[in-house]
């Protein structure tokens, strides 16, 4: 195997490793010990890739980011039927949110750690303004077709973001209460018409 191959192998299996731990025993319970033991490498195997825990978690949150983004395909929103573009938003990403649901306790634990750590702050509210722009260039179409009611974009996008957050955190707690994407399309429904 390649450096490069044997660098990526490794900083793979970190990431794995990561994730098994922070599933776990969460972000704040999770040293570093552990992840070096379960992924089977040295603390200065683990430095020499990652500056630190925080680090390692930015990048399982930036890898995350990108899934995401993958399933909104942006050529669609050329589509004549914007407003079914937009509503069907919440069921393209289901099914990341399922596929990542044991991740999502610590992407909102994340979220609470960074009021209070500054470093984490930038990039959360970073991560958090890019889909914000991404939601108001789609409501600012919307609206120059006349597919949508005039609304402020970036107080839209403002509040599909909080509803998004407050439907992950209902679906967490409950997770069976009801279809969690459905009632997101609703919302949108209820928000846009």
């Amino acid at each position: 195997m390649k450096q490069e191959e044997r660098k990526k192998h490794t900083i793979a299996t970190i990431l794995e490793a990561a994730t098994a731990c922070f599933e776990k025993k969460g972000y704040e319970d999770t040293l570093v010990t552990d992840i070096c033991r379960r992924a089977g490498i040295t603390k200065g195997g683990f430095y020499h890739h990652f500056k630190s825990k925080q680090d390692l978690f930015l990048k399982l949150l930036d890898d995350w980011i990108k899934k995401v983004s993958l399933r909104i395909n942006i050529s669609e929103f050329e589509s004549d039927d914007l407003y079914q573009v937009l509503i069907s938003i919440p069921k393209k990403l289901q099914p990341v949110f399922e596929e990542n649901k044991s991740l999502l306790p610590l992407f909102l634990e994340i979220y609470l750690k960074s009021i209070k750590d500054h470093r984490l702050k930038k990039v959360v509210v970073k991560s958090m303004k890019m889909y914000m722009d991404f939601f108001g260039y789609i409501i600012n179409e919307s609206i120059k077709n006349g597919v949508i009611k005039k609304v402020n974009p970036d107080d839209v996008s403002k509040i599909l973001f909080a509803l998004t957050i407050g439907l992950l955190m209902q679906g967490l707690m409950d997770p069976d209460a009801t279809d969690w994407g459905e009632l997101a399309t609703k919302s949108l429904v209820m928000l846009l018409k």
